[in-house]
């Protein structure tokens, strides 16, 4: 399981702040912990900053990446704030994120081509999200023709199915799962991707969905989640589905994690 730090959000108040007066202690610190509960790449978003959106991603990016040893990815709906995040970023990072929107596509896809970041790429046009798994399948094959087209391999691009709030439509769930199923059968070279905290939205119990739905959809293919790797309910629901759906070789990082768990319980105690 990939996991995509998402604690860098400027829709967080904290964060916000911190950006606003460019607390390093605190951007740093956020995401030193992520990186350290496993995370394989940051996603900072700045987009509060509103007109200071690009400044703000400038000062941030090598501010982290002297402190990671793992790429970013770029948060943004803005393509002057791709682009300029995008020339300051070491390394590959991961452009988050393009549609099969026609403005999307027109905005984005030169930035992709000068730069082939990898990239998570939604199952949406202009006539809204997909209304079942094989439209969700036909868009990502067309995404993929356009993104292969501009230089990227399957490898790169992760797709998002869109996971909506069950609370606004109960059936958005099994919609997401069925759709990751298929996609990875139709296109195994690709990798799916969910934002996990979606598909709770204004429910009681958010933890506790969230992590159901990530085990579910593991046993569906799901190859990485853009969640709170600080979360360890979360992180224990990871581990065990691993160990359960035969991803974790050996059990070595099932059996790792547990160990170390029982150590800090038995140190707190």
């Amino acid at each position: 399981m990939i996991i995509i730090g998402e604690r860098l959000n400027s829709s967080r108040k904290s964060v916000l702040d911190a950006l606003q007066c460019r607390d390093r202690e605190f951007v740093c610190g956020q995401a030193r912990k992520q990186e350290q509960e496993g995370a394989a790449y940051i996603d900072i978003n700045a987009a509060a900053l509103m007109d200071g959106e690009a400044e703000g991603l400038c000062w941030a990016i090598p501010l982290l990446q002297r402190d990671l040893n793992i790429p970013l990815s770029i948060d943004t709906p803005n393509p002057r704030a791709m682009e300029a995040a995008l020339k300051i970023h070491r390394g590959r990072a991961l452009l988050n994120s393009v549609t099969g929107e026609k403005s999307s596509l027109d905005a984005l896809l030169p930035i992709i081509r000068e730069f082939k970041p990898q990239v998570i790429a939604l199952c949406l046009e202009e006539t809204g999200p997909p209304a079942n798994a094989g439209i969700a399948v036909d868009r990502a094959k067309k995404l993929t023709d356009v993104l292969t087209g501009a230089g990227l391999k399957p490898e790169d691009i992760f797709f998002d199915p869109l996971a909506r709030p069950i609370g606004v439509d109960p059936e958005s769930g099994a919609l997401f799962l069925d759709s990751v199923e298929k996609i990875k059968r139709e296109m195994p070279h690709v990798k799916t991707i969910a934002g996990l905290s979606n598909v709770s939205f204004g429910m009681p119990g958010r933890r506790l969905l969230n992590r159901t739905f990530l085990a579910l959809a593991m046993a569906r293919g799901l190859d990485a989640a853009i969640c709170d790797p600080l979360d360890a309910e979360l992180q224990a629901t990871i581990h065990a589905a691993a160990a359960l759906l035969g991803q974790d070789p050996s059990l070595k990082s099932y059996l790792r994690y547990s160990r170390a768990k029982a150590k800090i319980e038995q140190e707190g105690g």
